[in-house]
């Protein structure tokens, strides 16, 4: 490497050199366009749900998750997009940081959520027919906790690879010491 250049590379070790021996398959890096169509897809999925949820089944807590979960999608299509055009490269560490473990921490709770909500419909005898799905049914808030936490782990997984991949690797060359000229040694060279 020379001067200040940045190197991105997809490898599972830190060394630049290291790097060309790794097949792409082994990389563990999908083409992103494919990410980016899912996240998509995500965003378009939430959203619409949403307002399927809450227009027409006036099941709001399910409305509500749905919603969280296409702006998950959202954040998500963001970090594969920084990652595309380069805007990762100026991001500082603590942008990743917070990015991981908002990630993981929400997967998380959601999570929690979603067994809350399936052992509250199983409890409760709820159903899954045309007319139990009216109003407040918590089969269908689960489905959004499960959909919620799917997007913010990936977003924990996406933010830790794209930190990996973006971050000045290091060489396998050792430092070289550099000492330092004595100021009176190089004024006296010159008379």
């Amino acid at each position: 490497m020379t001067g200040y250049q940045v190197v991105r590379y997809d490898s599972t070790n830190n060394f630049v050199d290291d790097n060309e021996k790794i097949p792409p398959a082994s990389q563990g890096m999908c083409n992103i366009k494919v990410h980016i169509a899912i996240a998509i897809f995500g965003m378009f999925a939430g959203f619409s749900a949403a307002l399927c949820f809450g227009l027409e089944y006036y099941n709001y807590t399910a409305t509500t998750m749905a919603i969280f979960s296409g702006v998950s999608a959202t954040v998500l299509l963001y970090v594969h997009l920084a990652y595309m055009k380069g805007w990762m490269l100026e991001w500082p560490p603590a942008r990743f940081t917070c990015y991981i473990w908002a990630g993981w921490v929400i997967c998380v709770l959601s999570g929690i959520g979603m067994i809350g909500c399936l052992v509250y419909a199983g409890v409760h005898h709820q159903t899954l027919t045309s007319e139990g799905i009216k109003g407040e049914n918590f089969w269908i808030t689960s489905v959004w906790f499960f959909m919620l936490s799917k997007w913010t782990s990936l977003i924990g997984i996406y933010a830790k690879r794209y930190q990996d991949a973006t971050t000045l690797p290091l060489s396998k060359t050792p430092p070289v010491a550099i000492v330092p000229e004595k100021p009176l040694e190089k004024e006296l060279q010159y008379f």
